[in-house]
């Protein structure tokens, strides 16, 4: 969040003159009006506030580092925070890589009232549901981010060490442990892969991908009953879809393709525009089957996500 001269003095002009609330709302506002500067989102970029004013691009992670920096040259001490939303996550494979929306806000003198600043709008909203991080969790929000990318890629040892960087930086996030076991796991190394699930939990007992990844982790260890009792012990209210998909994994491994097909049907009802679980209700009607099953959910699971390869690879065979 360093700023150069030349984004102090384009802050000025930006931001204008009032209150700190009508500068930070007016820089907003100008960052996102596609005139004067013209911000634009892209997912994958994950940049400093210098290569984000540069760029003029970035992700929530650029644009929040950016916000920040500029919003504090002209007053406000602006913080970072998380929105722990449901469904922050996604699959690789078959464990489950979480990552959240990061935003700037403004604490209210006097009270538990912050201004939360994103691309979308400015409001008011009680600090609750945020975790406030400081200028080093910051750098670990941004080192995940990294190792998200990397895990994309397939470069799992480069994205390990994103998220080895990102646990030293900011412990006490439990998603972190979570990818970092992901990653760990990815590179053969089972046990280190379970050291970070655990030491994740006792940091953050209530993260879902924690449980999820240490399940899947489980279910691939031939162990199906500590797999079920980390299921189980999924805080509902932020659980994501993949829940439902390793609960379905488990069951298929138990051989109660019925049960698998039933959570995976809660899967996709609870985010539609998902094709995994469609793709894997395809393959549990393979296993019992129903070839003609299968291929309806395939041609779901292709109109969500055209490019699937496993889905036509599948459509294929079942023809």
């Amino acid at each position: 969040m360093a700023l150069t001269p030349e984004m102090a003095l384009a802050t000025r002009g930006m931001a204008g003159g009032g209150t700190d609330n009508e500068r930070l709302e007016r820089l907003r506002r100008t960052l996102l009006d596609g005139k004067t500067f013209s911000f634009e989102y892209e997912r994958d970029s994950t940049f400093t506030a210098v290569e984000a004013f540069e760029a003029r691009r970035g992700n929530c992670v650029s644009f929040t580092n950016l916000f920040i920096a500029l919003g504090r040259s002209v007053g406000p001490r602006l913080r970072a925070a998380l929105i722990l939303a449901r469904g922050a996550s996604e699959r690789e494979g078959d464990l489950v890589v979480t990552h959240h929306h990061m935003v700037a806000v403004h604490q209210i003198t006097g009270g538990n009232t912050v201004i939360v600043y994103d691309f979308y709008q400015s409001l008011e909203q009680s600090s609750g549901p945020l975790v406030l991080l400081d200028d080093f969790e910051v750098a670990a929000v941004r080192a995940s981010n990294l190792g998200v990318a990397h895990l994309g890629r397939g470069e799992n040892a480069e994205a390990r060490r994103q998220f080895e960087l990102a646990v030293k930086l900011s412990p006490r996030l439990g998603d972190f442990w979570a990818n970092l076991g992901l990653a760990a796991w990815r590179t053969g190394d089972g046990q280190a892969a379970l050291a970070a699930y655990r030491r994740g939990l006792e940091v953050d007992s209530s993260s879902p991908a924690l449980h999820q990844n240490l399940a899947a982790f489980y279910i691939g260890q031939g162990r199906p009953a500590e797999a079920r009792a980390a299921l189980a012990s999924i805080d509902q209210t932020r659980a994501s879809p993949y829940a439902f998909l390793v609960r379905g994994d488990l069951e298929l491994a138990g051989g109660n393709l019925k049960k698998a097909i039933t959570n995976y049907r809660k899967a996709a009802g609870a985010d539609p525009k998902l094709a995994e679980p469609w793709l894997a209700i395809a393959r549990a009607e393979i296993a019992r089957g129903r070839p003609a099953s299968a291929r309806k959910a395939l041609e779901k699971a292709l109109k969500r996500d055209p490019k699937s390869a496993d889905a036509r690879r599948l459509l294929d065979e079942t023809r």
